[in-house]
């Protein structure tokens, strides 16, 4: 330990002795910035060096910290051990420190003890020749920006002890072509591995109930992504610039889809909305410029502002029954669409220029709804304002492997795939009730009269039934 300089001792014994006002606040004064100048003195005599590897003490335990002012940094490869000897007693070492080996440039792996159990905020930050390290089972967090600009980092396992997945984790490990995430990861922080623009592949465990804002932004080479049914929240431009992803499922658990989740995802052909979803944020799926269609689920009430804005391939689109409000250039510049199926009975509020250029589109909604629809703006603006059929809007689905049975106006479908949404119409395209498919089975109960028909629909298709 550092001992007071004489100094101090000086200004102490004066500081005692006068009255003055004046003279005790000036003395005052010189004995903090002395203390102020002192602080990196006594700071350092709690850090120690042994075999190369700088450590803070506390308690029975070491924690990995950086180099002092006076060192060159941490370069080659590095192996910390489980437990250092100092000043007589052992110490298990059980964190790697905030900044411990932050920009590192010349450091090329290291080897972390089963002892640890954190890695620290910035700990890896700018080790740009790190190629590969390895997380022990031990490790329950990892820390923000802990491996941030780590541009050589080519893989990472991160074992199923790990929690959460800090803010800026892997940010811009441009290198980084595959993850392995472990089952008991709850969150993946803001910018976690935005900018991977190496990473084709990543799977999401099961454990997963929350992707942060910017999660896998611009992962330019990733082409699929399983969202597993435990994800209830997306944040928002958490895939945004994926240009290489051609599919993406998001399971039931989510219900709402944020701002820019999918925009300028330029590969993107399809995508599924579960019927769990209530809103589509502003920008959603702007700039998907390969999406060709696209159904919106019943229980959607607002569509964002430029939620599919530039879709360039869009020909079609199913919005369904729930719809209320479609905010601005929701569909602006989406050039070649043909066809809209708007299966409201009430016209939802829509902005002016939610469907600029759709002179040439035709617009399918319910018979009885006809007239609203055609003196509302922009509605009427259509080129083509026709009764909805129900088969009008899929493809017929005869070859389904589907037994649909009807009693008395009760429609049964049996064999559809497990959370899949049935709905039955009348051929005038009014909507006669849903269900969602559950071991197989779907049951709706209808107003149909026996010997009139009607269409079911299943997922994507429909078959034209006659009701008993």
């Amino acid at each position: 330990m550092q001992c007071i300089p004489i100094e101090c001792n000086d200004i102490i014994a004066q500081f005692s002795h006068t009255n003055c006002n004046t003279e005790r606040k000036y003395m005052k004064r010189k004995l903090l910035l002395l203390l102020v100048a002192l602080l990196p003195m006594i700071a350092s005599a709690y850090q120690a060096q042994i075999g190369g590897i700088y450590y803070d003490f506390s308690g029975d335990n070491a924690t990995v910290t950086y180099q002092n002012e006076y060192s060159s940094g941490y370069s080659g490869e590095v192996v910390i051990p489980e437990s250092v000897a100092y000043n007589g007693k052992t110490y298990s070492v059980t964190s790697i420190g905030e900044s411990a080996f932050r920009g590192c440039s010349s450091l090329t792996s290291i080897t972390i003890p089963n002892s640890v159990t954190s890695i620290g905020i910035q700990a890896f930050d700018g080790c740009t020749s790190l190629t590969s390290i390895t997380i022990p089972n031990s490790v329950t967090s990892i820390g923000s920006w802990a491996f941030r600009y780590c541009s050589s980092l080519t893989s990472i396992t991160i074992p199923n002890s790990v929690t959460s997945i800090g803010r800026e984790a892997f940010y811009n490990c441009t290198s980084l072509t595959s993850i392995t995430i472990g089952n008991s990861v709850t969150s993946i922080g803001d910018y976690a591995f935005d900018g991977c623009t190496s990473l084709t592949s990543i799977t999401i465990p099961n454990s997963v109930t929350s992707i942060g804002y910017y999660a896998f932004r611009d992962c330019t080479s990733l082409t699929s992504i399983t969202i597993p049914n435990s994800v209830t929240s997306i944040g928002d431009y958490a895939f945004s610039g994926c240009s290489s992803l051609t599919s993406i499922t998001i399971p039931n658990s989510v219900t709402s889809i944020s701002s820019n989740a999918f925009s300028y995802c330029s590969s993107l052909t399809s995508i599924t909305i579960p019927n769990s979803v209530t809103d589509i944020g502003s920008r959603a799926f702007q700039n998907c410029t390969s999406l060709t269609s696209i159904t919106i689920p019943n229980r959607v009430t607002i569509i964002g502002s430029k939620a599919f804005y530039n879709c360039i391939s869009l020909t079609a689109i199913t919005i369904g029954t729930g719809i209320i409000n479609i905010g601005k250039e929701a569909f602006a510049s989406c050039k070649e669409l043909t066809d809209v199926y708007c299966f409201a009975e009430y016209v939802p509020s829509t902005n002016i220029n939610a469907f600029p250029g759709i002179g040439s589109a035709t617009l399918h909604v319910p018979a009885s709804s006809i007239s609203f629809y055609s003196t509302t703006e922009p509605w009427r603006y259509f080129g083509k304002i026709v009764s909805l059929v129900a088969e009008d809007a899929v493809t017929e689905a005869k070859a389904l492997p589907i037994l649909i049975q009807s009693n008395r106006g009760t429609i049964t479908v049996q064999g559809a795939n497990e959370g899949t949404e049935v709905s039955v119409f009348s051929v005038n395209g009014m909507k006669q009730g849903s269900a969602i498919a559950t071991n197989g089975l779907a049951t709706i109960y209808t107003s149909l009269h026996p010997g009139s028909t009607a269409i079911v629909k299943i997922g994507e298709k429909a078959i034209k039934v006659m009701v008993k």
